[in-house]
């Protein structure tokens, strides 16, 4: 069966389009910074797009699957103010590799992506510290659930000697069950005294997932990679992650949190190889450890009794 194409447009040597519009039912925007306008009769077009991620969101429609596509190149920067994903169901996709990403610069403390609805996805951009302690670059605010944050990648401080960098990455609120953040690289400077963890469960969200994620972290401020408080989560997955620190545990939870860690290796310099990580209520699977360079692992924890 034929498709019909979201859009064509003529190219020299030929017609590009993007067809299957199967994958979405909703409409598609289209943002780039340097060749967008963010007025009416934009964004539908990649020759027409908008000129911001957040005059995108405004234009989709809630729980309609709505897909907003960042062209390759964009950079936006964010002063004293947030991306307001405040649509259900909206996914932000960052087109391209590596530099050619999509970049948000966080040029205030206060700069932040804010999720507050459910079922939205942010998906390929970096992520740029540009000022001392931001305090959040990805805020999941109580109540959202189902958020996906996937393939986002944290750029060591703009300023390059350490100073600045984001305090958390992404913050989990309070009922944001069945987060899920896959595939992401959280990259920190060595001397970056401000960064307490790269996710943080900072109230009692249940099932959500950290997968497939490398977190590169150190500095005075540091707490964990991975880190939970304030309340007790339950269900918490993560699996298939690499975690570096200097002397602090890969993943620190409050006391009685629930879940499985499977896969999961710490390159850390701690007083004992148990100390790798602080989750009394979760299941070790293959959880591995390492102290120094040049050293093979140790599994975390004593093994299971038969009881």
């Amino acid at each position: 069966m034929a498709r019909t194409p979201l859009f064509s447009r003529h190219q020299p040597g030929g017609v590009f389009m993007i067809t299957d519009p199967g994958l979405t039912p909703g409409d598609t925007f289209f943002v780039h910074s340097g060749t967008g306008t963010d007025g009416a009769g934009y964004g539908k077009n990649p020759d027409a797009p908008v000129a911001t991620i957040d005059y995108a969101i405004g234009l989709c429609t809630a729980n309609k699957s709505d897909v907003i596509y960042v062209l390759p190149g964009h950079n936006e920067g964010l002063g004293n103010a947030q991306i307001a994903v405040d649509i259900a169901g909206v996914s932000i996709i960052g087109l391209g590799r590596g530099a050619d990403r999509p970049r948000i610069d966080f040029d205030h403390a206060n700069a932040s992506i804010d999720v507050s609805v459910n079922g939205c996805t942010i998906k390929n951009l970096q992520l740029l510290p540009s000022v001392t302690a931001v305090a959040i670059a990805i805020d999941v605010m109580a109540g959202a659930t189902d958020t996906l944050v996937e393939g986002c990648e944290s750029l060591p401080g703009e300023d390059g000697a350490g100073v600045d960098e984001f305090a958390l990455t992404v913050d989990i609120k309070a009922g944001c069950s069945r987060t899920r953040v896959v595939g992401c690289t959280f990259t920190q400077h060595a001397s970056a005294a401000g960064v307490v963890a790269c996710v943080k469960l900072t109230d009692a969200s249940d099932g959500v997932v950290i997968k497939d994620c490398v977190m590169w972290t150190a500095g005075a401020g540091l707490v964990a990679p991975i880190n939970g408080d304030t309340t007790l989560s339950t269900n918490l997955l993560v699996e298939n992650c690499v975690l570096t620190t200097d002397a602090e545990p890969g993943i620190e939870l409050l006391t009685g949190t629930t879940g499985v860690f499977r896969n999961v290796d710490i390159f850390g310099d701690l007083a004992t190889i148990a100390a790798a990580t602080v989750a009394d209520g979760v299941a070790h699977f293959r959880v591995r450890y390492v102290e120094v360079g040049n050293e093979s692992d140790a599994a975390v924890k004593t093994a299971s009794a038969d009881d």
